[in-house]
């Protein structure tokens, strides 16, 4: 017998990913599986003595040497959450993830499990379909009295046909109790293999539709009215109706609401109380009329609509400037997929900034949109989830985190102001939406549609490579009219003796602007009244204790703050460097600019909005809603006055210094520049009348400045890719930045070269990569905890798994290691 070999023992297994806030970062156990185990299954698993939530990530039959331990050892699974599976497809994004990004799939899994599942689960038991022979069971599928495989008791006979009479599942729930007798009969009917018991999310009851949505009224001369009148006592319904204007033929859930425009259900009451708010079934409404479109926006149709047909993985960049009718392109091949039976994926970079494509969806589609938005309580988040899982919607519509939406039949994906820095997350998993939506196209086999004014360098350089196919929108609507942007050199000022925060050119406007009764924005990307105090005898500043900055001076408050962990003190009085008397604070933030707009001009009413002012309580209502009706003049405010609402009245932007983000020591401060420059100016001229933009800078030749004036993306484009290309930098490689921190700036030090050496090991002639550091990073402590980082540069084909390994296994006490792939900022 000597010949013959021995057979080793296989069993079916499975990896199950459970929740890291409750299993750890690396969460990820194997279980004991049937062999009709599917990957995506919710299970109840036992971790200890006690039952966890998890998802089946893998399932593979595996040997005790290839498991590393024993058969014995292994624990079953538990029950199943029969209606909360992830499809598979999810599973293999989060893989993909964990893979591209280097965390845990546990980690990357986190952002596709359904929110708020504990509160709705409900224990099922489920008459199973029998294998036996037919003349065990009826026609009906109802076991015989007795046979030669199965026999019933008659209390288990009752059982059964209660279970056939419900549907073949019987939910105990906890205000509905099985009887202890029938729940001993529905374990013993397990126990033959007639049930199963499982555990289900207790379904959402439909609620009446009436109640649920509204939608915005259409008289205008109303609306305008209650805005105008209403800015100061009732801000925050004003600024709910400035954040649905637009939507006027869109039906929108209280909640949905109450998400978008970061109020209260009492301000929503109000508004249907006051008219402007009507009540809505969204199924009587008919979609409305797509209108016609022009000759640019056909030719893009037709060239997507083919890959849609055809179910092909291609990338599409639809470029166009505001106003060019980017949106009526994506709603129009929305509907083309779902003619094709499939889904649509809408990524926005903000939900709150959405409200016209929200409503714009709403509008030609109905109530098959569904918004995956944070803001949503849980219930309603578990709802447009579940709903989204069995098929009842077409078409969802989120941020980010709508990637991992359990779509199952995608059919085309929308990414709309592609180059938008919130596509890139900035916490674990750090992935970057681009990325991710480049791999679901793969696996769904749909095209993807980028959408941008300014697309960011990497995009445009793959449409100059035809990786991306690029489709132009040139024509502006009619109504849309750029505004004239002017610069002024504030060098000038300064040479000839007289520097000023407002420059001529800007007060001159500012006076005609107030003179004809209308608006003006200033935006200065800086808070405080300036970013810090110098002795004027030694050059001594005030720095923070716990962070490599200067602490920024809050003249209203009479403090000296850090930006970046709020550490406070008093300004002093005397120098503690050379005890001299004149400590002056130095630069120029927010809080001077509006005190200069008082001088120049006592008359005007004018408010500073940036995020030490929007902390305090219906602050930012209220400002936001004043400005709107007419109640302020000028309005002062960073970048949160950049983008988002729509203020009519405002002919005049002014921007008061455009050199604070050119000069951040990072490789795409330029490009955030020119986008910041375009978005400020997109402020101006949004009503009837023309808009005005001045750029005061020190540095009126840099590229950014002045084609950010002539709103010129592809000669911004040629001369930034001309600079990326002599550096290496993206488009023409890709990063990895690893960043180490601790308290301990000797162990930072020790750690970093650790990282260096490892790094420089696992690097081949295949990678083409280059290593630059370790160096301390251009914010070198924060938060009392010292930054060195090392960056690689590697080959665009490349995957950054070799930094993963590399890496693997090595943990200091007291280090924090941060691996960022794709990296937006490298502060």
């Amino acid at each position: 017998m000597s010949g013959l070999t021995k057979v080793v023992p296989r069993i079916h297994v499975a990896d199950v990913a459970l929740d890291p806030r409750a299993g750890g970062a690396d969460a990820v156990f194997t279980y004991r599986a049937e062999p009709s185990t599917t990957v995506g299954e919710a299970r109840f698993v036992p971790v200890g003595n006690r039952p966890l939530l998890g998802f089946v990530v893998k399932v593979y039959e595996a040997t005790e040497e290839e498991l590393g331990f024993s058969f014995e050892s292994l624990r079953p699974l538990g029950d199943a959450v029969d209606n909360l599976s992830i499809p598979s497809r999810v599973i293999d994004l989060a893989a993909f993830v964990a893979q591209e990004y280097l965390c845990p799939i546990s980690i990357a899994l986190s952002a596709a499990s359904p929110p708020g599942v504990r509160e709705r689960l409900v224990s099922a038991w489920s008459l199973l379909k029998s294998d036996r022979p037919s003349g065990d069971m009826d026609l009906f599928g109802q076991p015989q009295e007795s046979g030669p495989g199965l026999t019933l008791t008659p209390a288990q006979r009752e059982i059964v046909r209660t279970l056939r009479d419900l549907g073949g599942v019987w939910e105990e729930t906890p205000n509905r109790r099985i009887p202890a007798p029938i729940l001993k009969g529905l374990k013993m009917l397990q126990a033959k293999g007639v049930v199963r018991s499982s555990m289900r999310v207790q379904p959402f009851q439909e609620r009446r539709k009436s109640r649920n949505y509204l939608c915005l009224t259409s008289d205008s001369v109303a609306l305008e009215t209650f805005i105008t009148a209403q800015g100061r006592k009732r801000p925050a319904q004003v600024l709910t109706l400035m954040r649905l204007q637009g939507s006027e033929h869109a039906s929108l859930s209280i909640p949905e609401i109450k998400a978008m425009a970061g109020v209260t259900e009492t301000t929503i009451t109000a508004l249907v109380d006051a008219g402007l708010l009507l009540p809505v079934n969204p199924d009587e409404h008919p979609p409305g009329k797509a209108p016609k479109a022009n000759r640019y926006q056909q030719l893009a149709i037709d060239a997507v609509v083919d890959s849609i047909r055809q179910g092909l993985a291609k990338e599409f960049l639809l470029f166009g400037v505001t106003g060019s009718g980017k949106t009526e392109v994506y709603l129009r091949l929305a509907a083309e997929a779902l003619r094709a039976g499939r889904q649509v994926l809408y990524l926005v970079p903000e939900i709150a900034l959405a409200t016209q494509s929200i409503a714009q969806l709403r509008e030609r589609f109905g109530r098959g949109v569904a918004i995956m938005h944070s803001e949503l309580a849980p219930s309603e988040r578990l709802q447009n989830w579940l709903q989204i899982r069995e098929g009842a919607i077409s078409i969802v519509l989120g941020a980010r985190s709508a990637l991992f939406a359990p779509l199952d039949n995608l059919g085309l994906i929308v990414v709309d102001e592609e180059h938008e820095a919130s596509y890139k997350q900035e916490s674990s998993p750090r992935y970057h939406a681009r990325r991710l939506v480049q791999h679901l196209a793969k696996i769904h086999g749909c095209p993807v549609v980028l959408g941008s004014a300014t697309p960011s360098i990497e995009t445009f350089q793959e449409a100059e490579d035809e990786i991306v196919t690029l489709l132009s929108l040139p024509e502006r609507a009619a109504s849309a009219n750029l505004p004239k942007v002017e610069i002024e050199d504030l060098s000038l000022g300064y040479r000839q003796g007289t520097p000023s925060i407002i420059s001529g050119l800007l007060e001159e406007k500012l006076h005609r602007t107030l003179a004809n009764k209308e608006q003006a924005i200033l935006f200065l990307n800086r808070r405080a009244y300036a970013p810090f105090i110098i002795c004027r005898d030694c050059g001594h500043q005030m720095l923070c204790p716990r962070c490599s900055v200067s602490l920024s001076f809050h003249r209203r408050e009479a403090k000296l703050r850090c930006h970046h962990c709020d550490f406070q003190i008093r300004p002093p009085e005397i120098c503690p460097a050379c005890q001299g008397i004149r400590m002056k604070p130095f630069g120029v933030g927010t809080e001077k600019v509006e005190e200069a707009i008082a001088e120049l001009f006592p008359d005007a009413r004018c408010a500073r909005l940036d995020r030490d002012i929007a902390r305090k309580k219906g602050a930012l209502e209220g400002i936001l809603a004043a400005f709107r009706s007419g109640d302020l003049d000028i309005l002062v405010g960073t970048q949160m006055v950049a983008k988002g609402l729509d203020f009519p009245n405002v002919t005049l932007v002014g921007v008061i210094a455009a050199d604070i983000s050119l000069n951040i020591p990072d490789f795409r401060s330029s490009e955030r520049t020119f986008q910041l420059l375009s978005q400020v100016a997109g402020r101006a001229g949004r009503g009837s009348r023309p808009g005005e933009v001045v750029i005061q800078t020190f540095n009126p030749t840099h590229v950014a400045v002045l084609t950010a004036q002539t709103h010129d993306y592809p000669a911004f484009f040629e001369s930034l890719r001309l600079e990326r290309r002599q550096v290496e930098y993206p488009p023409f490689c890709r990063l990895v930045n690893v960043v180490v921190s601790g308290e301990s700036r000797e162990a930072v030090l020790q750690a970093t070269a650790e990282m260096t050496n490892r790094i420089q090991a696992a690097l081949t002639p295949e990678d083409r990569a280059t290593l630059l550091g370790p160096t301390d990073c251009p914010l070198e402590r924060l938060n009392g905890r010292w930054r060195r980082h090392l960056l690689v540069k590697l080959a665009r084909d490349r995957s950054p798994s070799v930094i993963g390994n590399a890496l693997k296994g090595l943990s200091q006490k007291g280090i924090q290691t941060i691996v960022d792939v794709d990296p937006y900022s490298l502060m």
